[in-house]
C-alpha cells in the first residue's frame, strides 16, 4: 500500500515517505489530536494478507515496547484504519548510519558514541531474551543531535523457545530464486545462513560487521553475487582492522574479529562484555594511553606505526645457568620499548612462550602479529658480558640489523638502552622526547641488587616451594640497594602469594608486605608495579577494597601495558571482591588480547569465567591454558575446577591429582580435589583430605579457609562453620579473597552464620 502526502489513516495525516522495506513502508505523519509530527510503519499490501508477517508485525510492536530503551525508538501504539494495521513510532530526525559512513570509516569519537549505544541497545533487548536477528547499519539512526536509536525489529524473537521450520524458511527466503540478495545477507550470520537454531550470537555477529563498516568503510564479506556472498561469509576470515585504517586501537581491532569468528562458540558470548571493552577502549583513548591507537601494526613507514616482539635471550654461557638473566635483558629492551607511540610490542609472557622452540619467523610473526622480531644471545664469564643481537623481518627473514656487545657487567643498563635505541632507529619510531634520554632507566646503580632481583622474581613466577627462596632473594637486593623501588615491589608480591596460598599466616606476613609495596611508591610513585603490590596487599590484608581500587586503577593508568596488573585487577578486585562479573571478564579479556599466548592470563580468564557461571567457556578458556602450559600448575587447579562445575567429575578428579602430585600436594589443589568430590557426592574421599590437611598442622600452617572448604565438601557444615568464622576473624587473606564470590564458598551463603559473617566483612573500612 502506498499513501501519499495528505491522506488520512485514521487520526493521522501522511505528510510523505521516509523509506520501505520488505514489510512495509514508514511515512512521516501528524498525529491531528496530539499535534505532533510521528512516523508511521505501514505493512505492504501482500504482508496483510500474510498471518505470518501480520504475527512478525505484531512480535515487533510487544519486542520494542518490552525494551523501553533510550537507543531503542519508542513505539507509541499499534492501530488499524480501513483494514490497515499500522503501528505508530517517535520520529527521529537524522540519517541512517549506512549514510554517515565514509570510505575510511567514521571518525573514532563517532565510533566510540555509536558503538557504545548500539551495543548498549543490543545488551537491553539480549537481557530480555529478544534477538533482533536483522541488525544493519540501515536500521540505525542518527540524529542531528547525536542521538543513536535501533530500528526494525520485525525480524526480532525470543531467543529460546521457537526454533522450527518457520525460522528456516524465514532466513532462506532472503534469497530469491535467481539467487539475487535481497534483504540482510550480508548482514547475516554462519548459522542464519545454514538456517541453523540462532540465539543472540547471531546479532554479535551482525553488530561485528556494523563495527567493521564503521572502522574501516569497507564490508568484511563481498562478493558479485550472492553465491559468492555466502560463500565469503562461510569461508573468509576478513582482513584485519588495523591493517585497514591507522588509527584504530589494535585492542578493537581484535574485539571486532571475535565479533566475527565463524563458529559461534568461538565469538565473543555476551554484548554485555562487547560494551564493557568499549567503554575500556574509549577512556584509554581519550586519556592518550593506548599507544596502540595511533596506527596500522605492520608498517615501518615514518608516521606509522611499526611492531615488534622481543623473545627470551638465549643463553650460551658455559654452564647454562643463566637463563634468569638473559630473560631479564630482554624484558628490560621489551619494557623499554613498549610504551613507545608508533611501536607496538608483543607482550612478555607471549613473546617469551617460544622460548626452546624452533618456531620460523613467519610462524612468530603470524602469532604475535608482529612484522619485525628481536632475537638474542647472552654469553657470560665472570664480570664480562657478550650479547648479541639481530632484528628480522618476519616476512621475507632478512636480517634487519644485528650487533655485538662485549662490556663490563656494570655497564648492563647502558648495552640495553643501547640496543633499544638502534631498534627505535631501525623502525624509524620517532620519539617525542630528547633524543639523548635514556630508554632503558637504571632501576639501582648495584648490579648485584639487580642480579638478585632478577632471580628472585624468576622464583616468585614458578610459584609453590619456589617462593621462599624467591623472598630471600629479594631480601638480599633490597638490603644490598633500600632505594631499589622494583625489589620492594617483589617483596610485597611475594609476601602476598605466600598467605594467599595458604603456606604462612597473616599475622606473620601482612606487616612486611604493606612496608615493602608502601616503600615501593615512596621511592617511586609512578611504578605501577608498586602501586599493584598495594591494591592486592591493601584487598587480601586489610579487606579495604575502596583503596584497593584506587590503586589498581592508578597502576593501570600510569602504564596500561601491565599485563599482571589488569589481569589480577579483573579477577582479584573485579570478581572475587565486588562481584563484578562482566567488567571482570571484560578486563581479562582485554589482558589476553595484549598478550594472548599467555597461559597465566587464560588461567585467570578462565577462573573470571567460572565464577561468573559461564562454565562451558570457562572449560574451553582452561584447556586451552592447559595445552599452551601443560606443566603449569595454576591452569591445572582452574581446569579442574571448572570440569567439576559442569560435571564432569571423572576427569575433575584425574586433573586435580595431577596436579597435586605434581606440586607436592599443595593445599589449593587439594581443596579443590575436595571440592569435586563433594559435587560427585563422594564426602568419605573428602573427609580423607579434610584429614590429611588437619593432619599438616603441627609441622605447617594451615588456612582456616582451606580447611572450611574441604570440611563443606566432606558435609561437614557445623565444622566449616567455626572455620570460616576463624578464617574471618584471623583476616585470613584467602578467605577475605574467596568467600564473597568463589563458586565452592557458595553453598555455605544460604546459612545465617555465614551470611553474618559477609555482612561483617562488607561493612565500610
Amino acid at each position: 500500500m502506498t499513501l501519499v502526502a495528505g491522506a488520512r489513516l485514521g487520526k493521522y495525516t501522511i505528510l510523505g515517505p521516509l523509506g520501505s522495506g520488505g514489510m512495509g513502508t514508514v511515512y512521516r505523519a501528524r498525529d491531528e489530536k496530539l499535534r505532533r509530527e510521528i512516523a508511521i510503519k505501514v505493512l505492504g499490501d501482500a504482508a496483510i494478507d500474510d498471518p505470518g508477517a501480520l504475527a512478525r508485525f505484531a512480535r515487533e510492536a510487544r519486542a520494542v515496547a518490552a525494551l523501553n530503551h533510550p537507543h531503542v525508538v519508542t513505539i507509541f501504539s499499534t492501530e488499524e484504519a480501513d483494514g490497515v494495521p499500522f503501528m505508530t513510532m517517535e520520529l527521529i530526525e537524522g540519517r541512517t548510519l549506512d549514510q554517515l559512513i565514509h570510505p575510511g570509516g567514521v571518525d573514532l569519537t563517532q565510533f566510540f558514541d555509536i558503538a557504545i549505544a548500539l551495543a548498549d541497545a543490543l545488551a537491553s533487548a539480549h537481557a530480555k531474551h529478544i534477538t533482533h536477528r536483522d541488525l544493519k547499519s540501515k536500521n540505525v539512526m542518527v540524529s542531528h543531535d547525536g542521538r543513536v536509536k535501533v530500528l526494525d525489529f520485525g525480524l526480532a524473537r525470543h531467543a529460546q523457545p521457537e526454533r522450527g521450520p518457520s525460522d528456516v524458511l524465514e532466513t532462506r527466503l532472503t534469497v530469491t530464486r535467481q539467487g539475487t540478495i535481497v534483504g540482510t545477507m550480508p548482514y547475516m550470520s554462519p548459522e542464519q545462513i545454514e538456517g541453523k537454531p540462532l540465539d543472540s550470537r547471531t546479532d554479535i555477529f551482525s553488530f561485528g560487521i556494523v563495527l567493521y563498516e564503521m572502522a574501516t568503510g569497507l564490508r568484511p564479506f563481498r562478493g558479485d553475487s550472492s553465491p559468492a556472498l555466502l560463500s565469503s561469509i562461510l569461508k573468509d576470515h576478513p582482513t584485519p582492522v588495523v591493517q585497514l585504517r591507522d588509527n584504530i586501537p589494535f585492542g578493537v581491532g581484535r574485539l571486532i574479529a571475535r565479533c566475527l569468528e565463524k563458529n559461534p562458540r568461538d565469538r565473543i558470548q555476551s554484548v554485555t562484555e562487547i560494551l564493557a571493552e568499549l567503554r575500556g577502549y574509549r577512556t584509554a583513548w581519550e586519556s592518550g594511553a593506548m599507544s596502540e591507537a595511533r596506527a596500522t601494526p605492520h608498517s615501518t613507514e615514518p608516521g606509522r606505526v611499526a611492531s615488534i616482539a622481543v623473545l627470551a635471550f638465549k643463553d650460551m654461557s658455559a654452564l647454562q645457568d643463566q637463563d634468569w638473566f638473559c630473560d631479564g635483558i630482554a624484558e628490560e629492551i621489551l619494557n623499554a620499548l613498549t610504551p613507545l607511540d608508533g611501536l607496538r610490542v608483543a607482550a612478555r609472557t607471549s613473546a617469551f612462550s617460544f622460548k626452546g622452540r624452533n618456531d620460523d619467523l613467519p610462524t612468530i610473526g603470524r602469532q604475535l602479529n608482529v612484522a619485525t622480531v628481536l632475537e638474542g644471545s647472552v654469553r657470560r664469564a665472570g664480570d664480562r658480558v657478550r650479547i648479541t643481537v639481530q632484528l628480522s623481518d618476519v616476512r621475507n627473514g632478512y636480517q634487519l640489523w644485528s650487533e655485538r656487545y662485549d662490556r663490563e657487567l656494570k655497564d648492563i643498563f647502558d648495552v640495553q638502552d643501547e640496543i633499544a635505541k638502534s631498534i627505535v632507529d631501525r623502525l624509524r619510531v620517532t620519539l617525542t622526547g630528547d633524543r639523548d634520554e635514556r630508554l632503558v632507566a637504571k632501576p639501582t646503580p648495584n648490579v648485584d641488587a639487580y642480579q638478585l632481583f632478577l632471580r628472585g622474581r624468576a622464583l616468585l613466577d614458578r610459584r609453590g616451594a619456589n617462593v621462599p627462596a624467591g623472598l630471600e632473594l629479594l631480601k638480599r637486593a633490597v638490603e644490598l640497594d633500600a632505594g631499589y623501588s622494583l625489589a620492594w615491589a617483589g617483596l610485597a608480591d611475594g609476601f602476598t602469594v605466600l598467605s594467599y596460598a595458604g603456606a604462612a599466616a597473616a599475622s606473620e606476613t601482612k606487616a612486611p608486605a604493606m612496608t615493602a609495596a608502601l616503600r615501593s611508591i615512596e621511592l617511586d610513585p609512578t611504578s605501577a608495579q608498586g602501586h599493584t603490590a598495594l591494591a592486592c596487599a591493601t584487598l587480601l590484608f586489610e579487606n579495604n577494597r575502596a583503596r584497593a581500587g584506587e590503586e589498581f586503577e592508578r597502576a593501570l593508568k600510569l602504564n596500561p601495558h601491565y599485563g599482571l596488573g589488569r589481569i589480577w585487577y579483573a579477577l582479584l578486585y573485579c570478581q572475587w571482591a565486588c562481584g563484578d562479573y562482566e567488567r571482570g571478564i571484560a578486563e581479562a579479556r582485554r589482558a589476553l588480547d595484549s598478550d594472548p599466548l599467555s597461559a597465566y592470563v587464560m588461567t585467570n580468564l578462565g577462573a573470571c569465567l567460572f565464577t561468573a557461571g559461564r562454565l562451558e567457556e570457562a572449560v574451553d578458556v582452561c584447556h586451552h591454558a592447559v595445552q599452551q602450559d601443560p606443566g603449569s600448575f595454576v591452569a591445572q587447579w582452574a581446569f579442574g575446577i571448572s570440569l567439576g562445575l559442569v560435571g564432569r567429575f571423572d576427569e575433575a578428579i584425574s586433573l586435580l591429582e595431577a596436579a597435586a602430585a605434581m606440586s607436592n600436594r599443595h593445599t589449593l589443589a587439594l581443596t579443590a580435589l575436595a571440592a569435586v568430590f563433594g559435587q560427585a557426592g563422594k564426602p568419605m574421599e573428602s573427609m580423607t583430605l579434610h584429614r590429611e590437611l588437619l593432619d599438616r598442622v603441627p609441622r605447617q600452617y594451615a588456612s582456616p579457609s582451606h580447611l572450611a572448604l574441604t570440611a563443606e565438601a566432606a558435609g561437614e557444615r557445623g565444622v566449616a562453620l567455626a572455620f570460616a568464622r576463624r578464617a574471618w576473624d584471623d583476616r585470613d587473606p584467602n578467605f577475605i579473597l574467596w568467600a564473597r564470590h568463589f563458586p565452592h564458598y557458595r553453598p555455605l551463603h544460604s546459612d545465617p552464620q555465614f551470611v553474618a559473617i559477609l555482612q561483617d566483612m562488607n561493612q565500610p573500612v
